[in-house]
C-alpha cells in the first residue's frame, strides 16, 4: 500500500502542537498530528489563565500588548470553526500581600500603564476573603485548555488527520532529502515538527536545548457558599469552575520532577488558600505535571540547523496561552517562506552554540 503523504507531521498535541497545527491548516498545508494520548500533561491540567500583570514586581506581562490581540483573534477563529467556546475574557483581582507591596505597586499603577487597572470599592466581599492591604482589578483571559485540545483532536480524528502513538526516536523516523518517512505508520511528510513538551528532553536531534523545568501541582477544591467568579490572585490563584468548585494553584518545584502529586505540594497550596479565604473548603482533586520551561524563560521555535526537515516548538511554560498563537503564526509564515522568526524565540539564535546531534 502506498504511504500517506502530507506536508507536515506534528508530534505532540499539547498547546504548542495544537495551536501550530491550526495555523498551518489555516495556511493551506496538509497536516497530520500524532500524540501519545497521555491523560495528565502540563497542558491538560492547566487552568488556562492569561494574566496581564504578573510576577512579584507586578509589571505588565512581557509584550502583552503585542501578544494579546493575536491570541484573542486566534481563539475566536477556532471557536467559529468548531462551533464551541473555549476562551473568555475575565475580570481578575490581585490582592496585595503586604503594606510595602501596596505602596510600591499603587504608585506604579497610578501612572500611565499599558494594562488598564481598576480600583473598585469594595474590591472583595469581606465575608469571603482576607483583604488587609487592598488590591486592584484588571481584565485577563481564561482558556479552557482541556476542552480546546479535546475538540481539536475530535476535529482532526473526523478528518483522518490524527494518530495515537508513541514515536521511538530515532528508530521510527527515516530522514531523506525530500522529507521524512515513518514506515511503522506508512506515513511520509515534507517535515516533522516536534511539540513534545518536557518529553523533548529525550529527543535525539534537539537534546542540546537546555531545559529549566518546574513541576507544578494544582488542586480542585469545593468552597461552599463562595460565589466569586473573578479570578483571584494573592500568592496563589483561585479560578471558578462553577457549582462551588474552584481550581487553585500552583506550586513551582525545580528539584523534584516526578509528575505525581505530593503531600508537600498539597500542604503548600492549602496553607496559602487558608490565608486567602475566610470560608472552609475541601480538596476534591489533586494533579501534578512538569512545565516544559527552557533556559531563558521564553519559548523556542525553529528548524534544526543540519536537518531542515526537522522543526521544534517548545518551552511555552505558564504564559503559553498568551504567547503560543503569536509564535505559531510566525513559525507558520516562516515555513511558508513569507515571514521570519523573532530572534527572541529562534532556537538556532538562542542556542546556536550547543552540540547539534546528527
Amino acid at each position: 500500500m502506498s504511504p500517506v503523504c502530507v506536508e507536515t507531521l506534528i508530534v505532540g498535541q499539547g498547546l504548542a502542537g495544537t495551536v501550530l497545527a491550526w495555523h498551518l491548516s489555516e495556511a493551506g498545508e496538509s497536516v497530520r498530528v500524532m500524540d501519545e494520548g497521555q491523560p495528565v500533561t502540563s497542558s491538560r491540567i492547566a487552568a488556562g489563565l492569561v494574566t496581564p500583570i504578573t510576577g512579584q514586581r507586578l509589571v505588565p506581562s512581557w509584550r502583552f500588548a503585542e501578544f494579546w490581540p493575536k491570541a484573542v483573534a486566534f481563539y475566536r477563529r477556532v471557536e467559529a470553526r468548531l462551533g464551541q467556546t473555549f476562551f473568555r475574557e475575565v475580570p481578575m483581582v490581585r490582592l496585595f500581600q503586604n503594606e510595602t507591596e501596596r505602596e510600591r505597586v499603587s504608585r506604579a499603577l497610578s501612572s500611565e500603564s499599558a494594562v488598564p487597572v481598576r480600583f473598585p470599592e469594595p474590591l472583595v466581599n469581606d465575608e469571603d476573603f482576607q483583604d488587609p492591604w487592598g488590591g486592584f482589578e484588571m481584565t485577563g483571559g481564561q482558556l479552557d485548555v482541556p476542552g480546546f485540545l479535546s475538540a481539536s483532536r475530535q476535529w482532526w480524528e473526523a478528518t483522518g488527520s490524527y494518530h495515537v502513538g508513541r514515536l521511538q526516536l530515532p528508530e521510527d523516523l527515516e530522514i531523506h532529502p525530500q522529507g521524512v518517512r515513518l514506515p511503522r505508520w506508512n506515513l511520509e511528510a515534507k517535515r516533522v515538527l516536534f511539540c513534545q513538551g518536557f518529553a523533548a528532553r529525550n529527543n535525539p536531534w534537539f537534546v542540546g536545548v537546555p531545559f529549566d523545568p518546574a513541576k507544578g501541582e494544582i488542586l480542585t477544591v469545593r468552597v461552599p457558599g463562595l460565589e466569586e467568579r473573578r479570578v483571584m490572585h494573592c500568592g496563589i490563584w483561585l479560578a471558578s469552575l462553577g457549582e462551588e468548585l474552584f481550581r487553585v494553584g500552583a506550586t513551582y518545584d525545580r528539584d523534584h520532577l516526578a509528575p505525581v502529586p505530593t503531600d508537600g505540594g498539597r500542604t503548600e497550596i492549602t496553607t496559602r488558600l487558608q490565608s486567602l479565604l475566610k470560608r472552609p473548603f475541601e480538596v476534591v482533586e489533586h494533579h501534578a505535571a512538569v512545565r516544559p520551561i527552557v533556559v531563558g524563560r521564553h519559548p523556542v521555535v525553529g528548524m534544526h540547523p543540519r536537518f531542515p526537515q526537522l522543526g521544534y516548538f517548545n518551552g511555552l511554560g505558564s504564559k503559553g496561552r498568551l504567547q503560543a498563537p503569536f509564535i505559531a503564526d510566525q513559525f507558520a509564515k516562516f515555513l511558508q517562506v513569507t515571514g521570519h522568526i523573532d530572534e527572541a524565540f529562534n532556537v538556532q539564535t538562542r542556542f546556536g552554540k550547543i552540540q547539534w546531534n546528527d
